[in-house]
């Protein structure tokens, strides 16, 4: 059993960020796939389609193209990477633990500083810029970490275990006390509450003024949501599964552990997928009273999103050796994924939002998924450009100076 990262050292403290020959690049091609699935699943709501009846989508509407877009995004994307960011964010945590430590420096306090750069971040994100942020969650969730770091792996995978468990026994709690509630009405359909629907509203027409409050209306809407949804524990849940993969340098021995790679692509291709395509039949139960149908919609769920997010990053790192040269062009799209993911939410806003170009709810979801993958193309560009020229993306550079409480060079001396 492996020990328990140590803390504290003798040396004399040396604060530094990870150098780029430092970096783990297969860590990075799979973050820059996951940059990709955000992207996907975010642009429903960034583009109004979620907002709005299907009249509304006058730009190439088809009502058969997107309903089967919107399978493939519930069963290949929704909730899946959001789990693999989870994960990839308890990765990056144990190697900036142990890379403190190296250095002298005190490894429990510099990442506590961190989460609070990313909490500052998140927050003019959801508040001034687009409501449909993480960041606040993961630096608020990531401070749960810190007393892991003295504890055995044996501890950390059970704590895991149990956070992924976790919706399921609260869930049946519930169902439990509140038993099977009446059935709806016939006829009766889903809405989105007054409030939401006007601050919906003020995205497509608002002023910047209407649009912060609407703002404001959605984060709060997006924590019940989340609440209601059981999102936190498995957040935590996946963070701890790859501080365990982390502490133990997996993704630096993939020879070592390319069985277990292989072992977990096949689950999450042959459980995980079959049980989302399940998931997605049976419709969505988890929100609202507890019913028997929200009991099994839930421990489908628990079962599917971590198995499939875990096969898609184990199916990464085994294409990282068997197809080194597509991977490796995601790698600058990964080693800025901050950047890139606020960038989706300036261009969102900029194109569908009334003070942009005013494209809000009319775009149909079949074209502005084939928009985000054309813009991700962009990125991918646009980050290999930029980082010939800089260490960090602009906002890892911000970050990394709120951190280390000093100016870091961020453009490549000559």
């Amino acid at each position: 059993m492996r020990p328990p990262v140590a803390v504290s050292t003798l040396a004399p403290p040396v604060s530094a960020p990870v150098a780029a020959g430092e970096r783990v690049a297969v860590l990075d091609g799979i973050r820059g796939v996951a940059v990709l699935g955000i992207l996907l699943i975010n642009i429903d709501a960034l583009s109004g389609y979620a907002f709005t009846p299907a009249s509304a989508h006058t730009i190439l509407r088809d009502e058969t193209a997107d309903a089967i877009t919107w399978f493939l995004l519930a069963t290949l994307v929704e909730a899946k990477f959001y789990s693999l960011f989870s994960f990839l964010f308890g990765v990056g945590f144990a190697v900036f633990v142990q890379r403190a430590a190296a250095r002298g420096a005190d490894p429990a306090g510099l990442f506590k500083r961190r989460l609070i750069g990313l909490l500052l971040i998140g927050l003019v994100h959801t508040l001034l810029i687009w409501f449909g942020d993480i960041l606040v969650t993961y630096a608020l969730l990531g401070f749960v970490l810190v007393p892991f770091l003295r504890r055995s792996d044996r501890a950390v995978l059970r704590w895991a275990a149990a956070m992924l468990a976790a919706p399921i026994v609260l869930y049946a709690l519930l169902f439990a006390v509140a038993g099977q509630p009446a059935q709806p009405a016939a006829g009766a359909t889903e809405e989105l509450p007054a409030v939401l629907a006007s601050a919906a509203q003020s995205f497509a027409h608002g002023t910047y003024w209407q649009i912060l409050a609407g703002n404001v209306i959605f984060t709060v809407a997006n924590i019940v949501r989340r609440l209601l949804l059981m999102f936190f524990p498995r957040v935590v849940g996946m963070f701890l599964l790859g501080f365990y993969a982390g502490r133990n340098n997996l993704f630096s021995r993939l020879d070592e552990h390319r069985r277990l790679a292989t072992n977990t692509f096949i689950a999450g291709l042959a459980i995980g997928l079959p049980l989302s395509v399940v998931a997605w039949g049976l419709g969505d139960h988890a929100v609202g009273p507890p019913t028997m149908a929200g009991l099994i919609d839930t421990v489908i769920k628990s079962i599917a999103v971590p198995l499939q997010a875990l096969g898609y990053a184990a199916g990464l790192w085994l294409l990282f050796s068997r197809a080194p040269r597509v991977m490796k062009a995601l790698v600058p799209v990964g080693r800025m994924a901050l950047s890139n993911y606020l960038l989706h939410s300036v261009a969102g806003v900029v194109i569908f939002y009334g003070i942009g170009f005013g494209r809000f709810g009319r775009v149909s979801l079949t074209l502005a998924v084939l928009g985000a993958l054309g813009f991700f193309i962009v990125q991918i560009f646009l980050s290999r450009w930029w980082l010939q020229r800089a260490q960090f993306g602009p906002a890892e550079w911000l970050w990394r100076v709120f951190t280390y409480r000093r100016l870091i060079p961020l453009f490549k001396t000559p």
